[in-house]
């Protein structure tokens, strides 16, 4: 899905029910929310467009988890009314539970299964619960997108997705393709393996030219760059932050906002991408 090349983009990296901090990181990108928490359209931000890279759920209180799937919900109908400025593109979290709540037949039931779902997708549970909040996810899922590419002009690009994969699947629609742009190899079932060597393709295939590869999923103290490849989830709900990156015609640049600590933070070891 191309993006049109005239508005400035707000791509945030995995939001993992962080509301608090996704609504203070739009304040410093000129969108402030109103009474009933619509963010407002301005002068100043007219031109502007939102990017979810992906794992807005999970890892969060179930609090914070409905206020982040009414929020997203709702300013997604809201500003997308007359011309579309919001998007939003498919992580391996909204994937699973997808699959978890629409009772996926390929996905088999077993105490493994059961363990994870208990573990990585709370969101499950907090769905099957509320088929209100149910019904706003769905529609939500519907709207993902699992990779979306900005083109400025021929010398520069941004190609965004959730995962980091293979440069030959990058931007391509089959079901393979997919698969690699939504999840990459998983750090929890290779705890001793650096992620530079579990996912080589990250720093041989970056090159120095201005064709960047944006995504997140691998949560990191900090954004990590080498060369073009470029990540941007920096832990919000591990305590960290909650960053952006601002494609504005042929500059990226970047901002975050820290953890508020108005939920419990959840734990996790860091991996070290790029760690040359």
């Amino acid at each position: 899905m191309i993006l049109p090349s005239n508005y400035e983009y707000i791509v945030i990296g995995d939001v993992h029910g962080c509301v608090d901090e996704l609504k203070s990181l739009l304040a410093k990108q000129g969108f402030k929310t109103n009474h009933e928490n619509l963010l407002q359209i301005t002068p100043k931000n007219q031109y502007k467009s939102i990017v979810l890279l992906g794992d807005f759920i999970d890892k969060a209180s179930d609090e914070k988890l409905t206020q982040t799937i009414e929020f997203i919900y709702n300013n997604y109908k809201h500003l997308n009314q007359d011309r579309k400025r919001f998007y939003l593109i498919e992580g391996n979290h909204e994937a699973m539970v997808y699959r978890y709540i629409t009772k996926d037949p390929t996905l088999i039931i077993t105490p493994k299964t059961i363990r994870d779902k208990e573990r990585y997708y709370n969101t499950v549970a907090l769905l099957e619960k509320n088929s209100k909040l149910k019904k706003l996810f769905l529609e939500l899922y519907r709207e993902c997108s699992v990779w979306y590419k900005y083109i400025y002009q021929e010398y520069f690009s941004v190609t965004l997705t959730h995962a980091p994969c293979p440069e030959r699947y990058l931007a391509k629609d089959d079901i393979v393709s997919q698969k690699k742009m939504i999840k990459c190899v998983s750090r929890s079932r290779n705890p001793n393996v650096s992620l530079d060597e579990l996912l080589p393709y990250t720093h041989k295939e970056a090159k120095d030219n201005q064709h960047y590869h944006i995504f997140g999923h691998l949560s990191q103290p900090n954004i990590r760059q080498y060369k073009n490849k470029i990540c941007i989830d920096t832990s919000a709900i591990y305590g960290g932050y909650l960053s952006c990156a601002i494609i504005k015609k042929d500059i990226i640049s970047f901002d975050s906002t820290p953890f508020e600590f108005k939920q419990k933070k959840a734990k996790q070891s860091y991996n070290l991408l790029f760690n040359f």
